[in-house]
């Protein structure tokens, strides 16, 4: 009879250690699930405070900062796009050494100078007919440096009362009526005079 009972009792508990291991991967099934959703848990709450942390050192950049720098950029753009130079700028006199700065300055003087001093200087011009064309009277004139040669010939015009007269130098070239006279008289004085000859029609050329 003992012997039946512990029969039957070893059964028992093999039934329950047979019912225990059926069920047994469901719960580690479930064990692993909770295990994994534990651990996603927190590896979200880790991220959630470094970004915190991150967030306070201002080492991550909002959507909102995001958005401000990106229009500061467009609006520095559109500013130097509309921004204008003004003409009176000139970083290049505002950098050149003293030494230079005052040798330009000494320079434009000493031009002024020239230049006002050959306005004062009269130059003398004698004039001579070429063929049948009267005279001019006197046939010396004095006139000043710094005069274009279209008033040589304007004062010939008038002088001989004709519409047009040809000029030349030395009897060689026809001057430009822009040319100044007394560059001429400097590069082609005879006996410190300005030879212009003169005639009703081309005589040269």
């Amino acid at each position: 009879m003992s012997r039946i009972l512990e029969s039957e009792s070893d059964n028992d508990e093999s039934g329950q250690s047979s019912l225990s291991s059926s069920a047994n991967p469901e719960v580690q099934e479930a064990n692993w699930d909770s295990n994994t959703n534990d651990g996603t848990n927190m590896m979200q709450r880790k991220l959630e405070h470094f970004s915190r942390r991150l967030s306070m050192l201002g080492l991550v950049a909002t959507e909102e900062d995001t958005e401000k720098q990106s229009n500061l950029i467009d609006s520095e753009g559109s500013e130097l796009l509309q921004r204008e130079v003004p003409m009176t700028t000139s970083l290049l006199l505002n950098k050149l050494p003293r030494a230079t700065s005052e040798a330009l300055e000494k320079y434009q003087t000493t031009d002024r100078s020239v230049t006002d001093s050959l306005a004062q200087t009269k130059i003398q011009i004698k004039f001579q007919p070429i063929g049948s064309i009267a005279q001019v009277k006197p046939t010396v004139c004095k006139i000043s440096a710094t005069q274009p040669f279209a008033v040589v010939a304007k004062f010939l015009s008038k002088s001989l009362k004709i519409e047009q007269v040809y000029c030349y130098i030395n009897n060689s070239f026809a001057p430009n009526p822009q040319q100044i006279v007394g560059d001429l008289w400097s590069q082609f004085k005879v006996d410190n005079e300005l030879i212009v000859s003169y005639c009703g029609t081309v005589a040269f050329g």
